[in-house]
């Protein structure tokens, strides 16, 4: 079913299937974007089927100028300790579009060198 969509795209129309399917997050939690779909394709084995290529074409065009990956968007809110549902106490790297998240930056490397797009 993921390779169908090619883990973001709508099977009928070939449109986007949810904004956040192509934004990077971390953790992800229970929920659902590019980076997790690849990161399971590449538990699978699975990163040399080509309808993992533009999957992994749309994570290399995220790299930031510096060699990592930002976290685009986030699933949870930093918290004291006194905050309700979905208050974290750990440090994730936050969200930030221009700045490198070094969790997310993680992912993409090892994805990236499974699919010997980078040989660093």
């Amino acid at each position: 079913m993921f390779l169908r969509r090619r883990l973001f795209r709508r099977e009928t129309t070939g449109q986007v299937i949810q904004p956040d399917f192509i934004r990077l997050h971390y953790p992800h939690y229970w929920h659902y974007d590019v980076l997790a779909g690849l990161k399971v394709m590449a538990r699978l084995r699975l990163l040399g089927d080509q309808r993992c290529a533009e999957s992994l074409d749309l994570l290399e065009s995220k790299r930031l100028p510096d060699g990592g990956w930002p976290a685009e968007s986030r699933y949870y809110a930093r918290s004291d300790g006194r905050n309700g549902v979905y208050a974290e106490r750990v440090n994730w790297g936050g969200k930030s579009v221009g700045h490198c998240n070094p969790w997310v930056t993680a992912d993409a490397l090892a994805i990236l060198r499974q699919a010997e797009r980078w040989s660093g």
